[in-house]
C-alpha cells in the first residue's frame, strides 16, 4: 500500500550578513576585539578642526555613564541594520567604515575613565570620613584627658586658685582652641610646680597632675592639632574637564553616526535608525529648534515619531506627502561639534 511522505519544509534563511549579537551580552569590550582598534589616523582627522574648549562644552550636557551604557547596543544595532542593506541601500548610508570602531573605542577609553575618577573619588571621600573619625576621637581625648586634670588641680589646689586655670583652659570649640587649652594647662602645671616645689608640686604629684601630667597634655595638644591640620588631596587621577572632554568626543562620532543613516532614511524609508536610549534626548531629531534639554527627572526620553521596532531598531514613521518629504519628527538634529565634517 502506497504512503504519503510529508515534505519537511525548508528552514528559513537566516540574513547573510547580520551579526546576531545577544543584547545581554553586548560590551565595549566584545566589539572591540570584533571590529579591531581604531584607525589612529582616522581619529585625527575627525577631531582635528573641532576646539578643545567646544568638546568640554558639548560633554558638560551629557552623563558619562549613559553614552557607556548606550554605546554597545547603538554599535550593535548599526551593524545588524548595515548587514541586512542590499549592496544599493549600503550605498546610501554615507558613513566611513572606520566610524564604528572608533566610537568603540572612545566609548571604552570613557568608560575606563570614569572608573579611574569614581575610584579616585571614592577613595577620597573613604580618607575624609577616616579622618574625621580621627578628629572626633582626638577632640573627645583631649577634652576628657582636660576635664581630669582640672578636676585633679582643683582638689590639689583648692577651688580659690582656680580662677587662673579658668582664665587660661579657654573653649574647645576647635581643634585648635582645645590645643592651646591643653598647653595653656601643662604650662600652669609647669609654674606652679617651681613656684612652690616644697609644698604645691608635692600636692599636684599626690592628685596626679604633675609632671607627667604637663607632658601628657602637651602630646595630646600635638595628637589634636596634627589630625585636624592634614588634609586629603584630591587625587584624581582623572579630572571632570578630562571626564567632559572624553563625553564630547564620543557625542561627536555618535552624531555622525546618526547623521548617516537619517540622511538614508529620508531616501529610502525602508532603512532604520540605530537606537539610543539614555541619550537619546540629546541626539533627538527636532525641527525648528537648536537647543536640546535633558528629560526632566522621571521623564521618558521623547520619541521624536518613532516607533521602536521588536528588533530594537527605530522604524521610520509613515510616509506623507512627496517622496523624500521630511516630516516635523525627522528634521535636523541641533547639530552637534564637528557632526557636519
Amino acid at each position: 500500500m502506497p504512503t504519503s511522505k510529508t515534505k519537511k519544509p525548508a528552514p528559513a534563511a537566516s540574513p547573510a550578513e547580520v551579526p546576531i549579537v545577544s543584547p545581554t551580552t553586548i560590551t565595549l569590550d566584545a566589539l572591540a576585539r570584533e571590529l579591531g582598534p581604531a584607525d589612529g589616523a582616522f581619529a585625527a582627522r575627525t577631531y582635528a578642526g573641532i576646539p578643545e574648549e567646544d568638546l568640554v562644552t558639548e560633554g558638560t550636557r551629557i552623563d558619562s555613564q549613559s553614552l557607556i551604557d548606550d554605546v554597545p547596543h547603538f554599535v550593535a544595532s548599526a551593524r545588524r541594520i548595515l548587514g541586512s542593506l542590499s549592496e544599493a541601500q549600503r550605498g546610501k548610508v554615507r558613513m566611513p567604515a572606520a566610524l564604528l570602531p572608533l566610537l568603540v573605542a572612545e566609548a571604552g577609553r570613557l568608560q575606563a575613565m570614569k572608573r579611574s575618577h569614581d575610584a579616585a573619588a571614592t577613595e577620597a571621600a573613604g580618607a575624609r570620613a577616616a579622618l574625621e573619625v580621627q578628629g572626633r576621637s582626638a577632640m573627645r581625648d583631649g577634652i576628657g584627658e582636660r576635664d581630669l586634670c582640672y578636676d585633679g588641680l582643683r582638689n590639689a589646689l583648692g577651688a580659690r586658685r582656680m580662677a587662673r586655670v579658668d582664665a587660661v583652659v579657654g573653649r574647645a570649640d576647635s581643634p585648635e582652641s582645645l590645643a592651646k587649652g591643653l598647653e595653656a594647662l601643662a604650662s600652669f602645671i609647669d609654674e606652679t610646680r617651681r613656684a612652690d616645689p616644697a609644698q604645691d608640686a608635692k600636692l599636684l604629684e599626690d592628685y596626679g597632675v604633675g609632671a607627667e601630667c604637663a607632658a601628657a597634655l602637651r602630646a595630646t595638644a600635638q595628637r589634636v592639632r596634627g589630625v585636624a591640620s592634614v588634609q586629603i588631596a584630591a587625587g584624581r587621577r582623572v579630572t571632570q574637564r578630562a571626564l567632559d572632554l572624553q563625553d564630547g568626543r564620543v557625542a561627536v562620532v555618535i552624531e555622525k553616526i546618526l547623521r548617516a543613516f537619517r540622511a538614508a532614511r529620508r531616501v529610502d524609508g525602508t532603512i532604520l535608525v540605530p537606537e539610543l536610549n539614555k541619550a537619546a534626548w540629546m541626539f533627538e531629531a527636532r525641527s525648528g529648534s537648536s537647543g536640546k534639554k535633558p528629560p526632566s527627572a522621571g521623564e521618558k526620553p521623547p520619541s521624536g515619531g518613532e516607533k521602536p521596532s521588536s528588533a530594537g531598531e527605530t522604524l521610520p514613521p509613515a510616509a506623507s506627502g512627496a517622496p523624500g518629504a521630511v516630516s516635523s519628527a525627522q528634521g535636523e538634529t541641533a547639530p552637534i561639534l564637528g557632526a557636519d565634517g
